[in-house]
């Protein structure tokens, strides 16, 4: 009975663009991709689901977001040698945030904020401590190295309050994706930006 399950769902989730299954590689509405290019523009939303929030729960949770995901339930992996153009938008309604391409970091030896010096490949948002409210900044790159990393917020505290997602760059893939670990998603919260 559950294979069966699990073989309707990936049914459903190849019928319908945007849909994936926990663990299966998908491209969501954010990520352009342009393979003969070798370009990818990614869209990054912080705090996008907070209107979702309030209009669910009329309550404030401590959650602060990249495109609905954080604490690294969402990595989203791109080909190396690609270049790599991320538009990030501050959505919140309350708080500056940032974004920059990091080291892994666990959670017992995560720093309070980041600093310019922690970006990899020099790529983060200007000022690291926070964009304002509705601003906007364009961050580009090459991904240089196979490996994994974290697009997370600078700001003070942000990082160790979960304000991360992975960031991954592997050989031999044709395309930018986006990969859910649902083991790191609590079902009470709603789901990030399809």
């Amino acid at each position: 009975m559950a294979r069966f399950a699990h073989l309707a769902l990936l049914a459903v989730a190849l019928a319908l663009p945007g849909i994936a299954l926990a663990g299966e590689p998908f491209v969501p509405s954010w990520i352009k991709n342009d393979p003969a290019a070798k370009t990818v523009a990614i869209e990054i939303v912080a705090d996008w689901n907070q209107v979702e929030r309030f209009r669910r729960d009329n309550i404030r949770t401590d959650i602060i977001d990249f495109n609905g995901y954080w604490g690294g339930n969402l990595t989203i992996v791109v080909p190396a040698d690609w270049s790599v153009k991320i538009e990030f938008i501050n959505g919140s309604s309350s708080f500056r945030h940032s974004l920059m391409v990091t080291r892994v970091y666990a959670q017992s030896e995560m720093p309070v904020k980041l600093t310019a010096k922690d970006a990899i490949w020099g790529v983060y948002t200007d000022p690291p401590e926070g964009i304002k409210i509705n601003e906007r900044r364009q961050l580009n790159f090459v991904a240089q190295q196979a490996g994994s990393y974290f697009l997370a917020c600078a700001r003070q505290t942000h990082l160790m309050d979960g304000h991360w997602i992975g960031f991954e760059v592997r050989e031999s893939i044709e395309q930018a994706v986006a990969i859910i670990d649902e083991t790191k998603f609590p079902q009470e919260q709603p789901p990030g930006h399809p």
